[in-house]
C-alpha cells in the first residue's frame, strides 16, 4: 500500500500513527506530497478528486481517502481493535475521534487564514474558531481519554500536538489540568514519538 502524506498534516499524522499501533507500518509505503489549496498537484489529483491528504493508495490500485475512512479499512485490514465493534463501545470511541477531528478541522482553516496575505486576513473569525476549539477542550478536561490508543485518543492526541505545532501563541493547558496531564502521557507511546510535527 502506498500512502501519500505530509509529516505537517495531522490527518495524515493520525494514519501513520494507526499504522504503528496496528503493526503494519511496514506494509505501508509513505510518499511525502502537499496538498496546498493554491496549488496543483496533479499526481494526487489523479488519484484523489479532493486532491487532500491523506490518500492511500491500495495494492489493488483502489484509493481511499479521508483519514477516518483509511483508518476504519486499516483497522479492519489488520484485525487491529482501535475501532470497536457496533455498540456502545463504538459510539464513544467515533464521539472522541469526532471532537479530535473538529478542532483539526478549525486549526487547519486557521492556518491557511493567517497565511493569507495579511490585508486579507479575518482576525475576529480566527478569534471565534479558537473559542469553539476552546468549549471542545473544555468539554475534554472534564472527561479525558483513556491513555490506551484507540481510533478515538489517536486523534485528539493528534489534534493537540497540531495545536502545538501551529499555535504556539494560543496555549491551551491553562486551566485544563487533566487533559494536559492525559496529552503529556498520551505523547510518550513510541507510535506518537516517532511521527512528532517537524520544528
Amino acid at each position: 500500500m502506498k500512502l501519500y502524506w505530509s509529516p505537517n498534516s495531522p490527518y495524515a499524522r493520525k494514519v501513520v500513527v494507526v499504522t504503528k499501533e496496528l503493526r503494519i507500518d511496514d506494509r505501508v509505503k509513505l510518499i511525502e506530497t502537499s496538498a496546498m489549496p493554491t496549488k496543483e498537484n496533479p499526481e494526487l489529483s489523479a488519484l484523489n478528486p479532493v486532491t487532500r491528504i491523506p490518500t492511500l493508495q491500495l495494492n489493488t490500485g483502489k484509493v481511499l481517502f479521508d483519514s477516518s475512512l483509511i483508518c476504519e479499512y486499516l483497522d479492519e485490514f489488520s484485525d487491529g481493535g482501535l475501532l470497536p465493534m457496533l455498540g456502545p463501545a463504538r459510539r464513544q470511541v467515533l464521539k472522541l475521534e469526532l471532537f479530535g477531528l473538529d478542532i483539526m478541522d478549525r486549526a487547519v482553516v486557521c492556518r491557511q487564514e493567517i497565511l493569507r496575505p495579511e490585508s486579507y486576513r479575518w482576525s475576529g473569525w480566527v478569534d471565534a474558531q479558537f473559542d469553539r476549539i476552546g468549549k471542545i477542550l473544555d468539554v475534554l478536561d472534564a472527561n479525558a481519554p483513556a491513555l490506551d490508543p484507540d481510533l478515538g485518543s489517536i486523534t485528539v492526541g493528534c489534534a493537540l500536538e497540531y495545536l502545538d505545532f501551529r499555535f504556539g501563541d494560543r496555549p491551551w493547558r491553562s486551566q485544563r489540568a487533566r487533559l494536559t496531564a492525559w496529552q503529556e502521557q498520551f505523547a510518550l507511546w513510541p507510535s506518537m514519538t516517532s511521527t512528532k510535527h517537524p520544528h
